[in-house]
């Protein structure tokens, strides 16, 4: 089939632990099955995403790789670490961790069980608080160690942030830093932040970018990454962006400031305005995928509300978790609303396709096949191919959205339903929506395909 050879594509990665993670390969599977990874010029992510955006960057070539190339150095490997060990809990290094934590904190209620002096078992009891805090407080460090050792080393060596760096493509990893408030964007060619501007990815370790954008709050500490190393050229005019605040950032999950990445593709343009040399040898997308893997928000029985103190802080925990799904439907619902298909696109909007987890390839086609248009033409074509199967991909859309946000091995059946999932939603709502140059792929409805991935 012919392509388009003038299009900019932009996809962009969520977060959800390994579960987005597989997701998000599947989608991506999709592109270079398609020949359409030729088009894309940005991969942007956030968290379990960004183990995805990151491994491809720094396996392959993505805009030149083939089907089979891209499931030889990315899909398997990728697939068969989260299905065999997973990444964190899979290095010695974090068994030992956690076997210190646990011992630190038992150590912590033993003067409880003594006949020790007040005195010391006071003393006893700071000190050991104050050991399991520090080792509490390394969680960060051993995820960033733990993904290096399982994903993110060549030849025995960790990879840099500046070895993703890619010919025509960017693999941007999205955190957010929480003094400033702002979005922060890692590259394999800069780092750059609207406060304090455009800077080089320098020395850091990949795996350490990848933490900062997955150090979802609860689970992780903010993670604290030198700024100085990044030599930013400064944003003028803008309070708390000082030299202070380039000596160290503090970041956390990417998720915080956007969980679906796609503010890295919506916004390049203005971007590219006030700071002309991200712009340079870069496109402007003129499309863009969002592969949304978060969970399904549950329905919560708020049976602890009339417990004193305690049902009010899990209550303010809830209503964090309310404020944060309402900013990510807005999102949605505007990705939604960012064009018609084969209608003429609004100038000032990125026409999206959104790929979501919660849906079935059913969703999607069925909304657009009583359409005369070429749309419906080929929503009708999308349910043509997928058959007789619409309660079987209604279980499966149910059982991948409420797969845990975990980063912790995966069984092999759930490994292969995600990526399985997500290359199918991809493909029909892709040609759905974008057209035929997003081609169906009949033979990739049999999940016997993806079976192979995990070795």
């Amino acid at each position: 089939m012919e392509q388009k050879t003038n299009s900019s594509l932009a996809v962009s990665l969520s977060g959800g632990g390994h579960r987005a993670t597989l997701f998000t390969l599947g989608a991506l599977m999709y592109l270079v099955d398609a020949g359409l990874n030729t088009q894309v010029t940005s991969i942007a992510s956030v968290s379990g995403g960004s183990l995805t955006n990151a491994f491809a960057g720094q396996n392959l070539d993505f805009r030149s790789t083939d089907s089979a190339g891209f499931r030889k150095e990315a899909a398997i490997p990728l697939a068969s670490q989260i299905a065999n060990k997973g990444t964190f809990l899979a290095p010695l290094s974090t068994k030992v961790y956690i076997a210190i934590l646990l011992l630190t904190g038992v150590l912590v209620f033993v003067p409880f069980f003594t006949d020790w002096m007040w005195l010391v078992r006071l003393a006893f009891f700071l000190g050991m608080l104050f050991v399991f805090g520090v080792v509490f407080a390394r969680r960060g460090r051993v995820c960033a160690r733990a993904f290096e050792r399982t994903l993110f080393s060549k030849n025995g060596r960790a990879t840099r942030l500046r070895d993703i760096a890619r010919p025509n493509i960017d693999h941007v990893l999205c955190a957010t830093e929480l003094r400033s408030a702002e979005a922060v964007f890692f590259s394999g060619t800069f780092v750059y932040s609207y406060c304090l501007g455009h800077g080089i990815p320098s020395d850091l370790n990949l795996a350490r970018a990848v933490q900062a954008s997955a150090c979802f709050p609860g689970g992780f500490p903010p993670a604290r990454i030198k700024g100085a190393q990044h030599s930013f050229t400064g944003a003028p005019n803008i309070p708390g962006c000082d030299a202070a605040q380039k000596r160290e950032l503090v970041m956390s999950d990417g998720g915080v400031y956007d969980n679906m990445g796609d503010e890295w593709a919506r916004a390049f343009t203005g971007r590219v305005k006030r700071w002309p040399e991200l712009g340079l040898g870069r496109v402007p997308p003129d499309r863009l995928v969002v592969v949304n893997a978060s969970a399904r928000f549950p329905w919560v029985p708020f049976s602890y509300g009339a417990i004193p103190i305690a049902g009010e802080i899990l209550a303010l925990k809830t209503v964090l978790d309310v404020m944060y799904l309402n900013t990510t439907n807005v999102r949605r619902q505007e990705i939604v609303h960012s064009f018609t298909p084969d209608k003429p696109a609004d100038p000032a909007t990125l026409p999206s396709v959104l790929v979501q987890i919660a849906q079935s390839p059913f969703v999607v086609a069925e909304a657009f096949a009583k359409s005369k248009d070429p749309a419906g033409q080929r929503a009708r074509a999308v349910l043509n191919t997928l058959g007789n199967t619409k309660d079987e991909w209604a279980k499966i859309a149910q059982a991948n959205a409420t797969v845990g946000t975990k980063l912790s091995r995966f069984k092999r059946d759930v490994t292969v339903r995600l990526i399985y999932h997500g290359y199918v939603v991809s493909m029909c709502n892709l040609h759905t929506l974008f057209g035929d140059d997003f081609p169906l792929r009949p033979q990739m409805l049999d999940i016997n395909q993806f079976s192979e991935l995990v070795q």
